[in-house]
């Protein structure tokens, strides 16, 4: 009888631990795309791409960057900018290239910073590089 009460109790204890940890990557998905949000700009992951970027019915614009990329931080202050500038007509993530892999390989980015613009979930822009603001705005305002 006793083994099968430490067998029951640490059954239950599998179950308890394994059901923690699906909440907790669950809850790790939603904050990943609600990181930096008070600036405009959220995280999107290999995970959340598709339902936050291709599901999404407004202009959506993905800058693909890796923490170390000076050019990067460059471009990222622009979109921050432009996230402020563009609060409710179009949607701005960030997705970190050292982290995710599978994106970034699907959409054939093979360097950053890398900027995406899709519009009910088609691809209909890419900008490469440290571009001008002014280059960033006209591309947006033609995918509008």
């Amino acid at each position: 009888m006793t083994t099968v009460t430490i067998t029951m109790s640490s059954f239950i204890f599998i179950i308890l631990f394994h059901t923690l940890s699906a909440s907790m990557a669950t809850a790790q998905l939603l904050n990943a795309a609600t990181q930096d949000a008070s600036n405009g700009v959220a995280y999107v992951t290999d995970e959340n791409f598709g339902s936050l970027v291709l599901n999404s019915e407004t202009l959506v614009l993905v800058e693909f960057f890796a923490p170390l990329c000076s050019p990067c931080k460059n471009v990222d202050f622009k979109i921050v900018e432009l996230a402020n500038e563009y609060a409710g007509e179009v949607e701005f993530f960030k997705l970190n290239v050292d982290d995710n892999q599978l994106i970034p390989s699907k959409y054939g980015i093979k360097g950053i910073p890398n900027v995406l613009i899709f519009k009910n979930g088609e691809q209909r822009d890419t900008l490469f590089g440290n571009l001008p603001k002014a280059t960033f705005i006209k591309r947006m305002e033609q995918n509008l």
